[in-house]
């Protein structure tokens, strides 16, 4: 077979920054700071900062519905805005969100039979809350904005129940997807982040100091206000005829679940809907070549 590893393009990073702390500590103010945000507040926090927000060319959206989330976020995605950075503030009430509606569902359909899948409350139920967390996560990677997410702090607990320290309040594995993560605190005036995380070779030739005094100047200093402040490009979704056409072809392949699991699983998708325009384009491209060898054969 023929290689077909090519060489990494450096596609101009958007920044994706995860930041948690002690209710209080100044994770909203911290955020806030970003120009010309769009700013997701699931508990209200933004209210004391109508001044701030304003002047900022902000604009704020109250709910903590992570489906009303998801509608907004896919907006975002697709649609043309001068908006240039996602603030969700903070995540942990989505993730509460997600759990409370799918016990909602659960409860009310698990004693009927015609819906097996909302009878195991293990698996079944954690897997439902994972799909609608993770798809939210992958369109948040997707964006072509900034993002800043928050999230609460909690005790981090070892064996018999023996305090290791402090983490976020979240599903486990959501830092994963961040390439940089702060712990902020308050000192009298004084807002300080302190990394946790920083996925290597996302800053050119430096790196962020362990930590430093929060400021969004200072943060642009670093990270790069070109970068920061550059327009959205929206991103063209796979379209119903695409998505039935692929289909089509799937069937008529008799392509298997696993093959196209492998698929999705590249694309970083779920589902073909879940596909960008060009994605499934060539996807559809690809198939439809196979086709005409199986014809021809």
């Amino acid at each position: 077979m023929s290689l077909r590893a090519k060489a990494p393009v450096n596609k101009g990073n958007r920044l994706k920054m995860f930041n948690y702390g002690p209710a209080g500590c100044g994770k909203t103010t911290a955020a806030i700071q970003f120009p010309h945000a769009y700013i997701i507040d699931t508990e209200g926090g933004t209210d004391h900062y109508a001044d701030t927000i304003n002047k900022a060319g902000s604009v704020v959206l109250q709910t903590s519905s992570i489906h009303e989330v998801i509608a907004e976020v896919h907006a975002l995605l697709t649609e043309e805005h001068d908006y240039q950075t996602l603030i969700i503030d903070p995540f942990t009430h989505l993730y509460n969100d997600a759990q409370d509606y799918w016990t909602r569902i659960f409860e009310k359909y698990a004693a009927n039979d015609k819906a097996k899948e909302t009878q195991d409350f293990g698996a079944g139920y954690w897997g439902k809350v994972k799909r609608d967390v993770k798809r939210l996560e992958r369109m948040m990677m997707a964006l072509d904005m900034n993002l800043i997410v928050t999230a609460h702090q909690k005790n981090e607990y070892g064996e018999n129940m023996k305090k290791l320290g402090v983490t976020f309040d979240s599903m486990r594995g959501d830092d994963y997807v961040f390439d940089l993560i702060f712990r902020v605190e308050r000192f009298g005036d004084k807002l300080m982040a302190y990394k946790v995380k920083e996925r290597a070779d996302i800053l050119v030739g430096q790196k962020f100091p362990d930590s430093f005094e929060w400021s969004y100047d200072n943060f642009a200093n670093f990270y790069g206000r070109e970068n920061l402040e550059r327009k959205a490009v929206p991103v063209v979704m796979a379209t119903d005829k695409q998505v039935a056409r692929v289909k089509q072809l799937v069937e008529a392949l008799r392509i298997e679940e696993t093959e196209t699991a492998k698929w999705f699983s590249k694309a970083k998708v779920e589902d073909w809907d879940e596909m960008t325009s060009e994605t499934i384009g060539k996807t559809i491209t690809f198939l439809e070549n196979k086709l005409e060898e199986v014809k021809n054969a």
